[in-house]
């Protein structure tokens, strides 16, 4: 060729085409004869001109390519092999490929130009015929047709190219079976290098993908490329003898393994080719005469004649379980001796990519079938049968080191390919048992699990020593979903055993498992451990998932669950997890939060909760917090309880030195409780209530060993729950001022709440309530920060209840009360929907009849009425309730009490309402039948019924009634309880009531209770001193008959009025002290001064103002005591220390309420009788003016008495009378100036008279009644209402009184109603020789006025035709006040009040008349 057409090609465009012309004419030449010197010339010059050809590609980077396409179309059909010079043939084919190759790879990135030039190249090649001069030829025409094949397949798959480019694939794969076909008819014996080549490029060393594409192309075009090659290969002459080496086998395996998988995923007719199965049939031809290989081959040859049945066949099973056995057998016995030669290690790497191509289809088509006939009767034999292929696989793997077919791994530190394969095989092993589906009967088989077990945990320790496996890696991917599927299957405890065996191996995994996949893992063997032999290790397992919860509300109710089983309760899961065979490697503060939501399941989700339980979460506490928690549901436990007293010793200690952080505050809080709880249930005792009779108390207390209950006991008490409220109060304070760390536990409000409850409780019950109104106010603050609603309520409640708030109290409870209003308003409707407890339903219901009480209290009297209407409705809601007399009964009945008995007016147009003793009476059988729903009925009512004995005291007091039974419920209650302030509350209220009666002995009695439980002289010491001392009996002279008449005198007058009498307003003289018997002197623990003096009150009474109060008040009955007994030597000193006591502390006296109006009284009785009736009248009207208006209204009525007696007295010092005025409501039971004789003389002067003027004869011989001296004075007339009258040498009958009664309204009494009732007549006096009375009670409230007796009166005789007086008996108080209730509900209309006649008694008679007490 000459130079200048080789310059032409490397120019320009027009070069190239003058070039391409020069050379056609060339050619044109050669076809005509011309210019040839030898035969090789034509070729020789193509050759030189393809050359440049592919030198001008390279330098002018593709610019004229379809030039030089034509050009190669003009040379190339002109040129054919020279049989002399193979040579020059095998140059043309390799230019021929360069110029194809150049375009092909232009075309992957150049426009479509490019693309064509490339097809027309190919069809040049293609057009001309397969000349294979030399054996070697094959090689340029099969890498042209693959390259083609290959480049068009890479431009399909970036979709560069049209569809229609798909017919260049069909093109390239019929041309390689012309290419086959060419070979064979040739006899080209080049089969160990065509296999290299195809293998390369097309089959075995291409990806899934490309073998999934292949196999989708049509079998029209596939089926002209495969059968020319296997009939090439199947051709012995193409694969002579020497050429069967082990490299030539890998070739045919490789080809194997591709090719089925092209049956496998051909789409239209997928295994029906059975190329796969054809190729190892011509092996097995092939290497019929090369032991060992043939038999291997034999044995493949028909494990994937098992693989390719389409249809059930019956002795599949047995077929396939002999041909497994053939295969352990040839491993066993010929592993050993090939276990390191290549084409055994290639062979293994075969069946390990056969089964993998196996079990990855086994759910699914085409071999779906295969599966599908290793199910039923005898599945287990037969999936032994294959477990143990695999295990014998598993085996001989060890020894692989290398082989073409293994898959090479992407991470430089794993050189080999021996781990890959084993875990392969366990892989394989898994998918198998995965997709089993035994029966119920076939699952406790435990052949199958044998070798299962011998290749899981062998897998297993491979996986844990490879280099590659990372979180990343598919293989374990694909081993941790096996691993969840495995456990998921688990329905025995024989599946079960498979889950055990990869648990340890699974925990050397762990870090290169996501923890998501982790979960999923353990999530499964949480569910397989109820199949678990062993409780302990299912409770490991589960605790192993639960630890691994991150989300505390889902840990939480996990943890929930997995209490509810009864199984589950011998330990916690936080100590279970720490002896699982799968810990979390979890940080501290995982631990902590394990343990924190752990400790608050237990604590809350448990209502019975174990013993072992609890022992077990206490044994991993973490700090004091988890101590004093679990001790609030561990009180039995005294262990737990000394660890709580030692901690709070050791708080206490560390308080002294440094202050305390808020969570030390909170513990010493809980640990008081704890402490306080075990000491109030420690001092209960059981004893009957038939027991507490009044005359039994003292044999009580030593009986029931009872003697250690006092105030100094009880102080201890007091401290530990004033101190828990201390330490809940500074947490409180400071719950906020900084955020909670991480190594902070989770505080427990509820646990907070509730002990702080039961602080607030121990104090109220126990009576100290100043500390506990501090308790329920603290409550009160956390509820409402909490928004705790009930506890807010609860807390509310106990306010609302009181009288009177604490002046240092920081609490606006009108604010609170419209707060609480919003909370009822949304509560109480939904109380019926079933979503709230009892004790709930318990609190709101008390809540507004508290707020009744409060708004009573504000003279909102409607508003009251209402919200116990509407108590009274929601509670007749409720089904538990209806018919009961439980505490929301019993409480509305006592709010209603007191509306009745605190109201100072009542209008006329309103019907009258129960009396207060009616409703005391009904609060007896309400209390009596008392039905407890709820948990906190019990508490509420202990006390209710504190308030109710010192109310029903005051109320009973002040109307001369016997006292209601509440008395023994409550000492009962209180007693067994242990309380000492309690128990004194009761025995003040007790003596009070004793005496107001004139009980002298069961009061003094009661006094020696309270020096015992005020710890100043102990009950044992007293009944020692009682039992050695001699008795000396104190009995009085008894008075002359005279005497005797005039004191009976006294107390028939009394009765002839209808009222109650005041008692000892008016005192007889001192000179009536003569007749009293003689007493002992006075031991010092019975000196007055004590109770007012600091020196003399006990040191531990000193720092309480609420024991200071109740010591005084004992002071004050027990003065009282000893004026009845008539022991007046200490009263003045007393009621001097008194004054002074009662004005050092001005917040302290106001704390005694009601209590400081009694000792007024008792102090101005005392002035009366000393005779100092002007500082008597000082007292009583500054008396009056301080009597608050909550008081009842019997106070000031009782302080106008003695305003009006001591006026009186006063005016009687300086006046003369001239005739004797008579009183005929109340009298003097005590004239001072007047002596018996005086009486005897204005006696006979009357008679000597009598036929001149009418006779008064109302006090003429009455009945004799015994003097007060004796001893049986207060027993056996204790129904007496004037017994302590001293007997008087003279009655002046101008001493009588006018007095006025609570029980009678004095607003009830208009200007329109008649006169109160006059005195009844005497059966000695005429029916009209009296006068009507000189004034009358008005409406509101006056000093009742002085009605005068006219003793002008018409002689009558004694035989007066009069009605006698009927007289009550006394032995039922509840029938008294009955008959009274009846005749307070009469009209007033209709209802007058006659002169009681009282019957003139026989002159001779001296007999002893019980007194009677009357009340209107």
């Amino acid at each position: 060729m000459s130079a200048d057409i080789v310059k032409q090609l490397k120019g320009t465009r027009s070069d190239v085409e003058a070039a391409a012309t020069t050379i056609k004419l060339k050619f044109k030449e050669f076809s005509k004869g011309i210019g040839i010197n030898d035969a090789s010339f034509p070729l020789r010059y193509e050759l030189s001109v393809l050359r440049q050809l592919c030198v001008a590609l390279k330098d002018n980077l593709h610019q004229h390519d379809d030039l030089y396409c034509d050009i190669a179309a003009t040379v190339v059909p002109h040129v054919e092999p020279y049989e002399e010079k193979p040579s020059l043939w095998e140059a043309h084919l390799t230019s021929l490929r360069y110029i194809h190759r150049e375009l092909c790879h232009n075309c992957t990135g150049a426009s479509q130009k490019s693309l064509t030039e490339c097809q027309k190249m190919y069809g040049l090649v293609r057009s001309q015929p397969c000349r294979l001069q030399g054996e070697a030829d094959y090689k340029f025409y099969l890498d042209i047709h693959l390259t083609h094949f290959n480049g068009i397949h890479l431009q399909m798959q970036k979709e560069t190219l049209p569809i229609a480019a798909t017919d260049q694939l069909y093109y390239a794969l019929e041309a390689m079976g012309v290419l086959f076909d060419t070979m064979r008819q040739r006899k080209v014996a080049k089969n160990a290098a065509l296999l290299v080549q195809l293998n390369d490029a097309l089959f075995s060393k291409r990806g899934k993908a490309f073998l999934m594409y292949l196999s989708a192309l049509p079998p029209e075009s596939t089926t002209k490329m495969y059968d020319p090659l296997l009939k090439l290969l199947s051709c012995s002459w193409a694969t002579p003898s020497s050429e069967l080496t082990t490299q030539l086998l890998t070739e045919y395996l490789g080809l194997v393994l591709a090719l089925m998988q092209i049956d496998m995923f051909s789409i239209e007719a997928p295994l029906e080719q059975q190329l796969a199965l054809k190729l190892l049939r011509i092996c097995r031809d092939l290497y019929k005469d090369v032991s060992p290989q043939n038999y291997s081959i034999q044995l493949l040859y028909y494990y994937v004649k098992l693989l390719y049945v389409r249809e059930a066949t019956a002795d599949f099973k047995r077929t396939y379980i002999d041909l497994c056995k053939k295969f352990v057998y040839f491993f066993e016995h010929k592993g050993a001796t090939h276990a390191k030669e290549q084409w055994f290690m290639d062979l293994l790497v075969f069946f390990q990519r056969l089964q993998m191509l196996l079990h990855q289809s086994s759910n699914k088509p085409p071999l779906d079938i295969f599966w599908q006939q290793l199910e039923g009767d005898d599945s287990p034999e037969v999936y032994t049968a294959h477990f143990q292929l695999l295990h014998g696989c598993l085996g001989l793997t060890v020894n692989v080191v290398r082989s073409p077919l293994g898959t090479s791994c992407s991470n430089e530190a794993c050189k080999r390919i021996r781990r890959h394969c084993l875990l392969s095989f366990g892989m394989c092993a898994l998918e198998a048992y995965v997709n089993w589906q035994p029966t119920t009967e076939q699952k406790s088989d435990k052949a199958p699990y044998k070798p299962l077990l011998g290749i899981l945990g062998y897998t297993l320790d491979v996986a844990k020593s490879m280099k590659c496996l990372g979180p990343s890696a598919m293989e374990l991917d694909k081993l941790v979903r096996l691993l969840a599927l495995v456990a998921e299957k688990v329905a025995c405890p024989e599946q079960m055993s498979l889950v055990l065996a990869f648990l340890e191996p699974l925990q050397h995994l762990r870090p290169l498992i996501t923890s998501q996949k982790m979960l999923s893992v353990l999530l499964r063997i949480y569910k397989a451990s109820v199949h678990c032999k062993s409780s302990d290790m299912a409770n490991r397992l589960q605790s192993t998932y639960l630890a691994a919860q991150t989300n505390p509300s889902r840990l939480r109710s996990q943890l929930f669950v997995h209490y509810h089983n009864a199984n589950n309760t011998e330990k916690c899961v936080y100590e279970w997890h720490e002896s699982s065979p799968m810990p979390n490697p979890l940080t501290p503060a995982q631990k902590k939060q394990l343990y924190d939501v752990d400790l608050l399941a237990v604590l809350h989700f448990q209502s019975a909760r174990p013993v072992p339980l609890l022992q077990s979460i206490l044994r991993c506490r973490h700090n004091d917090y988890h101590l004093v928690l679990l001790a609030r549901k561990m009180r039995t436990d005294s262990e737990v309880v000394r660890q709580c007293e030692e901690l709070r010793s050791q708080l206490q200690s560390t308080a002294l030195k440094q202050p305390l952080s808020r969570m030390q505050q909170l513990a010493i809080g809980h640990t008081s409780i704890s402490v306080l709880l075990e000491a109030l249930e420690a001092q209960k005792t059981k004893f009957s209530i038939k027991e507490t009779a009044e005359n039994s108390l003292e044999e009580l207390i030593v009986k029931n060993n009872l003697l250690e209950l006092n105030i100094k006991r009880e102080h201890r008490l007091v401290e530990l729950a004033t101190s828990a409220i201390a330490g809940f109060a500074a947490f409180f304070e400071r719950a906020d001022q900084e955020p909670l760390g991480c190594d902070d536990t989770p505080i427990d409000w509820e646990a907070l709440i509730d002990d702080a409850v039961a602080a607030a409780m121990a104090l109220s019950t126990m009576g100290y309530m100043a500390q506990a109104d501090e308790a329920w106010l603290l409550i009160l603050r956390i509820g409402q920060m909490l928004d705790e609603r009930f506890t807010y309520l609860r807390a509310l409640t106990h306010f609302l209840g009181q009288d009177h708030l604490s002046s240092n109290q920081q609490l606006q409870l009108s604010e609170e009360v419209d707060r609480a209003q919003e909370l009822l308003d949304d509560l109480w409707p939904q109380l019926q929907n079933g979503w709230f407890f009892k004790r709930q339903h318990t609190i709101v219901m008390l809540c507004i009849c508290h707020m009744a009480s409060y708004y009573a209290r504000q003279d909102c009297l409607c508003h009251a009425q209402l919200l116990l209407l509407q108590a009274e409705e929601l509670r007749a809601q409720f089904d538990e309730r209806v018919g009961k007399s439980d505490i929301v009964q019993i409480t509305i009945q006592t709010v209603r009490f007191r509306l009745d008995y605190r109201r100072k007016t009542r209008c006329s147009s309103l019907p009258r309402r129960p009396l207060p003793l009616r409703h005391l009476d009904t609060l007896v059988d309400s209390v009596r039948n008392y039905c407890t729903v709820s948990s906190v009925d019990l508490g509420a009512l202990q006390l209710l019924l504190a308030d109710l004995v010192r109310e029903s005291t005051e109320c009973a007091a002040n109307r001369l009634t016997a006292p209601f039974a509440f008395y023994g419920t409550t000492l009962n209650l209180v007693l067994q309880s242990g309380m000492a302030l309690r128990t004194i509350e009761v025995l003040i209220s007790w003596l009070w009531m004793n005496l107001q009666n004139e009980y002298l002995d069961q009061a003094q009695s009661k006094l020696r209770l309270l020096d015992h439980l005020l710890a100043i002289k102990p009950l044992s010491r007293t009944l020692v001193e009682q039992t050695s001392a001699k008795y000396i009996p104190a009995i009085a002279a008894k008075e002359d008959h005279k005497a005797n008449a005039m004191s009976e005198l006294t107390s028939n007058m009394l009765l002839m009025q209808l009222v109650e009498p005041i008692k000892k307003q008016n005192q007889l003289d001192v000179a009536t002290l003569k007749s009293l018997p003689m007493h002992e002197p006075i031991p010092t623990s019975h000196q007055l001064q004590r109770y007012v003096s600091k020196q003399g009150m006990p040191p531990h009474l000193r720092d309480s103002m609420q024991l200071q109060c109740f010591y005084f008040i004992v002071g004050c009955l027990h003065a009282r005591l000893n004026f009845l007994k008539r022991e007046t030597d200490q009263l003045d000193d007393f009621y001097v220390g008194a004054g002074n006591w009662l004005q050092e502390d001005p917040v302290r006296t106001a704390t005694l309420g009601s209590m400081l109006i009694v000792h007024e009284l008792y102090h101005i009785n005392y002035l009366r009788f000393r005779k100092k009736s002007k500082e008597a009248l000082s007292y009583a009207e500054a008396a009056l003016k301080s009597v608050p208006q909550t008081a009842e209204i019997n106070y000031s009525f009782n302080l106008m008495v003695q305003i009006k007696t001591a006026r009186f007295e006063l005016h009687l010092v300086g006046k003369a009378r001239a005739k004797t005025i008579r009183r005929a409501l109340a009298f003097n039971t005590s004239p001072e100036d007047k002596r018996r004789k005086g009486v005897v003389e204005g006696t006979t002067k009357a008679k000597s008279s009598a036929r001149k003027t009418p006779r008064f004869k109302i006090y003429t011989e009455l009945e004799l009644r015994p003097p007060i001296g004796c001893s049986n004075s207060s027993s056996s007339s204790s129904k007496s209402g004037n017994e302590n009258t001293p007997p008087s040498d003279h009655v002046d009958l101008n001493a009588c009184q006018t007095i006025e009664i609570s029980d009678d309204d004095a607003a009830s009494v208009s200007a329109s109603t008649p006169a109160p009732s006059q005195l009844k007549r005497s059966q000695s006096v005429p029916a009209k020789a009296t006068k009507t009375r000189s004034a009358r009670i008005g409406s509101q409230l006056k000093v009742p006025e002085i009605i005068e007796l006219d003793d002008t009166m018409e002689e009558t005789p004694s035989t007066s035709s009069a009605a006698s007086v009927k007289r009550y008996p006394t032995s039922d108080a509840r029938s008294s006040r009955a008959r009274n209730r009846q005749l307070e509900e009469t009209p007033a209309t209709t209802r007058g009040r006659p002169r009681r006649k009282v019957p003139e008694p026989a002159p001779q008679q001296e007999t002893v008349s019980l007194r009677r007490r009357q009340r209107n």
